[in-house]
C-alpha cells in the first residue's frame, strides 16, 4: 500500500473539482432552456451551456469511475484520525461522494433522454453533493489546520505550515 496518491489521481482528482465548477457555472442555462421560455426561442447560448453541462458531467463519471478503478489497483495507506469514529466517518463520506458523483450524470442523462422522472432524483442528489462537499471540505481544513498531518501535500497541496 502506497503513501502517497499517483500523479494521475491527484490529476483526475482536481480535474473533477475544475469539472465541478464548470457545473456550477452551467447549471442555471438547464433551467433557462427548459423552464423560462415557453414557447419562445431559446437563447443559442444557454444550448451551448447546456451542452458544457452535460459534457462536463459525462466526463466527471468517467474520472470517477478511473479514480475508483486507481483507488482498487494502487491501494493509498488512509490517514490517521485521532478517533476510529472519525475513520469510519471519513470512510462512509468518501464512499457517498463517489456514489453521488456517478449518479448525477447518469440522473442528468437520464433526465435529459429518458425519463423526466429522474430530475427531481438528480437535483436531490446536487444538495446530497454539497452537504458531502461541506464535509470534505470540513476534514481538509481538520486535517491541515488541527492536526497538521500532511493529507493536503499527499494531494498535491504543499502549505508552509504543514509538517
Amino acid at each position: 500500500m502506497r503513501d502517497e496518491y499517483s500523479s494521475l489521481h491527484k490529476t483526475l482528482h482536481w480535474a473533477t473539482f475544475t469539472l465541478f465548477l464548470v457545473q456550477l457555472w452551467t447549471y442555471p442555462a438547464i433551467g433557462r432552456t427548459h423552464v423560462d421560455h415557453p414557447g419562445m426561442p431559446v437563447d443559442p447560448w444557454d444550448l451551448q451551456l447546456h451542452k458544457i453541462h452535460m459534457i462536463s458531467g459525462g466526463l466527471i463519471l468517467a474520472f470517477g469511475l478511473m479514480r475508483l478503478w486507481l483507488r482498487r489497483k494502487y491501494p493509498v495507506q488512509p490517514s490517521s484520525l485521532p478517533h476510529p469514529l472519525l475513520a469510519t466517518l471519513a470512510r462512509f463520506a468518501h464512499v457517498a461522494l463517489y456514489a453521488t458523483l456517478l449518479l448525477l450524470p447518469v440522473t442528468g442523462f437520464m433526465k435529459s433522454y429518458i425519463i423526466s422522472a429522474a430530475g427531481p432524483v438528480h437535483i436531490l442528489l446536487t444538495r446530497v453533493l454539497y452537504a458531502l462537499l461541506f464535509l470534505h471540505v470540513a476534514g481538509v481544513i481538520m486535517h491541515a489546520v488541527v492536526w497538521r498531518d500532511g493529507l493536503l501535500a499527499r494531494m498535491g497541496v504543499k502549505l508552509p505550515f504543514q509538517r
